[in-house]
């Protein structure tokens, strides 16, 4: 999925963190967040402290879904949402 809007918001707005399912220190992160090895893409959004802002949702693959599951983070954590973001989960 490549789009500016999104792409920029998360730039701006997030600290994304790429974490490999099937390979070495990785484990624990998916032992401490009860994720499967080899599971298709799963974006979380968490706290400071790695708490879920909002539930863990699988299968959130389109523009829509995404932008929309990030408004929700951002007004969950009282931070400001873009307007081309709530644009895009309309």
């Amino acid at each position: 999925m490549t789009n500016k809007t999104i792409i920029s918001t998360i730039e701006n707005s997030f600290i994304p963190l790429l974490i490999h399912n099937n390979t070495g220190t990785d484990a624990k992160i998916l032992k401490k967040y009860n994720e499967p090895s080899w599971n298709y893409q799963v974006i979380r959004f968490l706290t400071s402290d790695g708490k879920d802002i909002i539930p863990r949702k699988s299968s959130v693959n389109t523009v829509k879904a995404l932008s929309a599951r990030m408004v929700t983070t951002l007004e969950k954590a009282k931070q400001p949402v873009p307007a081309d973001l709530q644009q895009l989960a309309k």
